[in-house]
């Protein structure tokens, strides 16, 4: 079947027909090439129709980064079923909510999550783990030379992201938004088939896959790391001479001792924008004068990349996380959805076409989040004379932590349930470790608790990257006349010194 708009499944077929041979993906010692990542996906198609997989129906996707999960998004964009990747580093109840709330009928598992994928209950269904049977399964498959479907406007992917009422919401993302968000990633990164990119970011995020799917698409190389750490990141961006690296946790990355190692093939890193100290981007130039900063923000609902900053911006416009990429209209709103004037602070609202179609099975939360024909991201901005965006702050109250999104009112409900805290509030703080980390300020009614007793009662109930890493306690959280807490001002009073900073815990 022809078709004259391109479907993510395409990025895959032109890869193969126009490098073939050169490498696509690097991860866990193999090296996938472009004609071989399409051979599989186009196997797996046929593969996931027999196991039921058509139109509209939802596979859940629960791996780290592999080439399988390329080969599964081609795949189902091919077949017009809908991945949902699922976050590895959740609970299993977390898990099975969002496979539940999808109605999932198929899942490709990792075999190194197959112990979370049982807890979840995956493998209660029909499933399919990588490894030897799913590999002998594709090579007796034929594959799907034509596309079974012919609909850009689609779904392809439903990522689920939470909201503030703690509930996750599946965002659908089409195969027209997945192609505009690669185009602006391609642009705002300049690249090139020349290009190596560190694929650190997990493919279950946005961010991550779309990355992944930015090099595709340009015939370039993603390489895994064998971890997130500053020994494996900087290792794996020598061993492979990358063109592009990401540094998580930038200040500590750039302290370790191989970050003052000569690298004149290294002409980009990635970040996150105004997440990153001014002294640290200083540190960034003195040591890789020939690499760009690229700080980046973007939401789920926004189909991946909104701006994207450099170094020199970051430091003549502090708070800036840049201007919009070509793809996207801006408008600064009130609460009343009029548009404001610069230097006004309102909400950040969107238009192009990466934007989710809406959320899963939640029309209220849809036409909230589309009012007036804008997607409304929740976070507070103004705009300069120039065009520049400036963060003020998060309306949907969430702390970004190591790439992750964690929302204050879900810790906010757990810790409330010990007995022995009176009143609770959540905020996100500076982390040298996380960039940002979740804070718990404490009103205990018992002058014994402590901080390592609440991280227990944390990590029996939360995913590891949602437990607050500090705490405070204190005689009384501040109150506005209305009773809402005031965040502003616990943000403001945060004191290193005073606060208690946990030690990681595996």
């Amino acid at each position: 079947m022809g078709g004259t708009q391109l479907l993510v499944g395409d990025l895959g077929r032109r890869g193969a027909h126009l490098w073939a041979d050169r490498p696509a993906l690097t991860a866990g010692g193999r090296t996938t090439t472009y004609g071989e990542l399409w051979g599989s996906a186009s196997r797996m198609a046929e593969l996931l129709g027999r196991e039921g997989a058509g139109v509209g129906t939802r596979v859940a996707l629960l791996s780290w980064n592999l080439p399988e999960c390329l080969e599964v998004l081609f795949a189902a964009s091919w077949i017009g079923a809908v991945v949902v990747p699922l976050n590895a580093r959740l609970t299993p109840e977390e898990i099975r909510f969002q496979v539940d709330d999808a109605g999932v009928t198929l899942a490709v598992v990792d075999p190194a999550l197959e112990g979370l994928a049982a807890d979840a209950g995956l493998l209660e269904g029909r499933h399919l783990v990588v490894g030897p049977k799913l590999d002998q399964a594709l090579a007796e498959a034929r594959g799907l030379a034509d596309r079974a479907v012919d609909d850009p406007e689609a779904p392809c992917i439903q990522l689920y992201t939470s909201g503030t009422t703690g509930r996750p919401k599946g965002a659908l993302l089409t195969n027209r938004a997945w192609v505009a968000s690669t185009a602006n990633v391609v642009h705002g990164l300049g690249l090139t088939a020349e290009d190596r990119l560190l694929g650190v970011y997990p493919f279950f995020h946005v961010a991550g896959l779309g990355f992944a799917l930015g090099i595709v698409s340009v015939g370039g190389q993603v390489v895994v790391p064998p971890a997130a750490g500053p020994d494996a990141v900087w290792a794996t961006t020598d061993e492979h001479r990358l063109t592009l690296t990401c540094l998580p946790g930038m200040s500590a990355a750039l302290s370790h001792p191989a970050a003052k190692t000569h690298r004149p093939f290294l002409r980009g890193v990635i970040g996150g924008a105004n997440m990153e100290a001014p002294q640290a981007l200083e540190r960034l130039g003195e040591l890789l004068p020939g690499a760009r900063f690229y700080g980046v923000y973007g939401s789920t609902e926004a189909g991946n990349l909104v701006t994207i900053t450099s170094a020199p911006e970051e430091l003549e416009r502090p708070g800036t996380i840049g201007r919009p990429l070509p793809c996207f209209d801006v408008a600064i709103l009130d609460e009343h959805d009029a548009e404001m004037a610069p230097g006004e602070v309102g909400e950040l609202a969107l238009r192009g076409p990466s934007t989710m179609s809406g959320y899963w099975h939640l029309p209220d939360e849809t036409a909230k989040a589309q009012a007036a024909g804008w997607l409304h991201t929740g976070d507070l901005m103004r705009r300069d004379g120039d065009g520049y965006l400036y963060f003020v702050d998060r309306s949907k109250d969430m702390v970004k932590t190591g790439g992750e999104n964690v929302y204050s009112i879900e810790i906010e409900t757990v810790l409330a349930a010990h007995p022995e805290v009176a009143d609770v509030a959540v905020i996100g703080v500076p982390d040298r470790r996380w960039g940002e980390a979740v804070k718990a300020v404490v009103v205990a009614s018992s002058a014994h608790l402590a901080p390592e007793t609440l991280d227990d009662w944390c990590r029996e109930r939360l995913a590891p990257f949602k437990r607050p890493r500090w705490y405070e306690l204190v005689d009384a959280i501040p109150r506005s006349t209305t009773g809402k807490i005031l965040k502003r001002d616990l943000r403001a009073s945060h004191d290193a010194a005073r606060a208690v900073r946990l030690q990681e815990r595996t």
